[in-house]
């Protein structure tokens, strides 16, 4: 049989002002394209299926009609809910939907469980462990002893693991699925902190899955494998979320054959915006080729504030997140050096405004910020000095007027 794992699609996510739910639909016809051309038995979504315990409608909508689509053309789901996911929302219909081919998990009553699913060449068995919350442990959960505690996210999941291990018929091929930071995972920059933890507490084992003939993992946004154990591994996010993701996206296709043996292949995303970062000078990026194709970050190195910055490179980069100045903290002297008037913190603020905005800064903004400052007890220099050229706030169009 084959499995396509995949993980964290965070469905109804933005980066910055950039919206990415056009991405993740093209990416999820993609998906189910794949999974048919490759006949793909079964879809693994190891956590985060969407990016908030509230999705926005489009999101929901997104996910039913894949699952539709998916299971129109007879391949099974087995998804889980990771920490961004509401369990209740994920599992909600679960005890209907496995009868379908679609295995649902969140919260704890079904954490330490099993299902067994028939496939053409045999039997598959599944834990699917979702994301649990230690804090959230509620009374009566068997499969931990409340003397054992305190609890943390690797007890609570290394407990399900071996409850659920123990119940797999002898001889029977298993997959688990589970969702957190397995011990030795690499991380990026747009995953949360799973739980209030201290020391590495909220770290897994990866010994807990070694009974398990391929484990899908989810959280860890870089596909990667544990401990160079090719089947214990992360699919890591289909698309990027954040500026470090710049590597390939992917998707694994697992081959299982019916005693659980194991043969791996990483399909690469060809859809979605790859994340840039480009640091330079202001005159050199006026030069660039046009950049429609990523998701950028500019740094900027000129020791000078550049009005209209991110107005002026739009043409270039369409979509510019970020757009900040690299050097200017580090070139241009602070308050009480020899010249305070010009490089006041008040300065600093107007200076602020013209790259946050990409225009000349306004009067009743630089006001609003300096009222806050002084109130503060900040020293923010010669207020009027920094006032002097400033733009006054537009004035409301009158009826008649073009707006």
């Amino acid at each position: 049989m084959r499995i396509l794992h995949t993980s964290d699609w965070h469905l109804g996510r933005s980066f910055g002002t950039y919206g990415l739910l056009p991405d993740q639909e093209a990416l999820l016809d993609w998906l189910v394209g794949t999974a048919i051309d490759r006949s793909v038995d079964l879809v693994v979504v190891a956590g985060d299926i969407y990016d908030r315990s509230s999705p926005p409608a489009e999101a929901i909508r997104a996910f039913d009609r894949t699952v539709g689509a998916l299971n129109a053309a007879g391949i099974e789901i087995a998804a889980i809910a990771g920490n961004h996911d509401a369990p209740e929302r994920v599992a909600v219909y679960s005890a209907f939907t496995e009868n379908s081919g679609l295995v649902l998990r969140g919260g704890y009553p079904s954490g330490g469980d099993i299902v067994i699913r028939d496939f053409a060449d045999g039997p598959l068995a599944i834990a699917a462990i979702p994301f649990l919350d230690p804090r959230m442990i509620p009374p009566g959960f068997n499969v931990l002893d409340p003397d054992d505690g305190p609890f943390t996210h690797n007890t609570v999941v290394a407990a399900c693991a071996r409850a659920a291990a123990g119940a797999i018929p002898s001889g029977m091929r298993s997959l688990a699925i589970a969702h957190g930071f397995i011990a030795g995972g690499k991380g990026s920059d747009s995953e949360k902190l799973l739980v209030a933890a201290v020391g590495g507490s909220d770290h897994i084992g990866a010994e807990c899955f070694a009974p398990f003939s391929y484990t899908a993992l989810g959280h860890l946004h870089k596909p990667q494998t544990v401990r160079s154990c090719e089947t214990i591994r992360y699919s890591g996010s289909p698309l990027p979320y954040s500026f470090s993701e710049t590597q390939q996206k992917s998707v694994v296709l697992v081959s299982m054959d019916a005693a659980g043996e194991c043969e791996i292949e990483l399909i690469d995303v060809p859809v979605g915006k790859g994340v840039r970062t480009i640091r330079d000078e202001f005159a050199n990026l006026v030069n660039y080729d046009r950049d429609g194709d990523h998701l950028i970050r500019v740094e900027l190195t000129d020791p000078t504030p550049v009005r209209d910055a991110k107005r002026r490179l739009d043409p270039i980069f369409p979509h510019i997140i970020e757009l900040s100045l690299v050097n200017l903290a580090a070139t241009a002297p602070r308050s009480g050096t020899s010249d305070p008037a010009r490089y006041s913190l008040a300065h600093e603020v107007k200076s602020f405004l013209e790259v946050a905005t990409g225009e000349a800064a306004r009067r009743d903004h630089f006001d609003m910020i300096i009222d806050a400052l002084i109130a503060t007890g900040a020293d923010v220099g010669s207020v009027e000095d920094a006032r002097s050229d400033l733009t006054a706030k537009p004035e409301p169009a009158q009826p008649g007027e073009a707006a």
